[in-house]
């Protein structure tokens, strides 16, 4: 695990008075058993949560958003981990971006993946660098892909750099996610040629013949990936 993440996400538990072990060091540590509920039912009342966010830094929000942090350390089920990202990726608060970031080293893939997932909805450019680094470093394609889209939702000219990360890999389909990631936060068409959307995105004039793509055109080309 990253030791500075979990350093950084003990420091935001205990300060708002928690004292449970910091959820990327959890797996060092039995976990806790929860037999009096099923998994089924964990995940019914993390998604019951997901209706009271309303979008606004507040007390109250604050509160959802570190119930459902402590409840993510000590959490055995990966699905249950997921519905809790997906949840507080409609809580609009630090800890709520730091748990995402955190999960970014959980040990199961669709936790890491929807973790990127839940970074491009919320759409904040302090995302691009965690996303940058799990292009250059995760070993999972799935997730790699994940990360990729998730930057074609954050209009950031630093997710330009990383997308040319993606587009400079051998894997067709990581190269594929980028071309439509740099659609999506371009507003361009430079049609499937990848050395031309590389080019644009180093902040090079490939030059060929382009045109703007509305809005349908982008939700109509997306990555079938996501």
């Amino acid at each position: 695990m990253n030791l500075r993440i979990s350093l950084l996400l003990a420091a935001l538990m205990l300060g708002a008075g928690c004292t449970t072990t910091p959820w990327p060091l959890r797996m060092l540590q039995r976990p806790e058993r929860t037999t009096f509920r099923t998994a089924e039912m964990r995940m019914d009342a993390v998604r019951d949560m997901r209706s009271k966010a309303t979008g606004a830094d507040s007390p109250d929000q604050r509160e959802i958003a570190n119930q459902l942090a402590r409840q993510i350390q000590v959490e055995p089920d990966p699905l249950v981990r997921v519905a809790i990202v997906d949840t507080l990726s409609d809580f609009k608060t630090p800890l709520a971006s730091q748990v995402l970031e955190a999960g970014l080293s959980d040990e199961d893939m669709q936790v890491r993946r929807h973790c990127c997932l839940a970074l491009g909805r919320r759409k904040d450019p302090a995302a691009v660098p965690v996303l940058a680094k799990t292009i250059n470093t995760e070993q999972k394609l799935e997730v790699r892909i994940a990360a990729v889209n998730a930057l074609g939702e954050i209009n950031s000219p630093d997710a330009y750099a990383a997308l040319a990360i993606a587009m400079e890999d051998r894997d067709p389909a990581m190269q594929f996610a980028g071309v439509n990631s740099m659609k999506a936060i371009s507003g361009k068409d430079l049609g499937g040629d990848v050395s031309a959307w590389l080019q644009y995105a180093r902040g090079e004039n490939p030059n060929p013949t382009e045109r703007e793509i509305s809005v349908a055109e982008r939700i109509g080309g997306l990555n079938p990936f996501k």
